[in-house]
């Protein structure tokens, strides 16, 4: 069976979010690593809902009147990157396995539109 990934453009989540785009890239940088939208060829982004549920609850977070540091103490407790070798491995699957599914999704979208 396909299993059809949900992804959302920037605007899409600015609107849901109720949060302008400018400010969602500065929270992309500014949370270190922690939020890494997809990126299709041409450097767009496109988040997961797992980036959205992030997102969200940084929201939260602003509006309670928590920093940015305080929101990446709270998402990051241990202050690294990932506190286990196993969880950095984890990861990383799951970042390849989202960026395999976009890339295998936008070649067939390719090759429909060519044949």
């Amino acid at each position: 069976m396909e299993e059809k990934i949900q992804l959302f453009t920037i605007l899409q989540v600015s609107e849901k979010l109720r949060v302008p785009p400018h400010t969602l890239r500065f929270w992309e940088k500014e949370l270190n690593g922690l939020l890494v939208p997809l990126r299709t060829h041409g450097g767009q982004r496109r988040y997961t809902p797992q980036n959205l549920a992030m997102l969200e609850e940084v929201k939260r977070c602003r509006e309670s009147g928590l920093s940015l540091s305080e929101i990446i103490a709270r998402i990051n407790p241990s202050g690294e990157e990932e506190s286990l070798p196993s969880q950095k491995i984890s990861l990383l699957a799951n970042r390849v396995a989202e960026a395999v599914k976009t890339e295998v999704y936008n070649f067939f979208r390719i090759e429909k539109g060519n044949g």
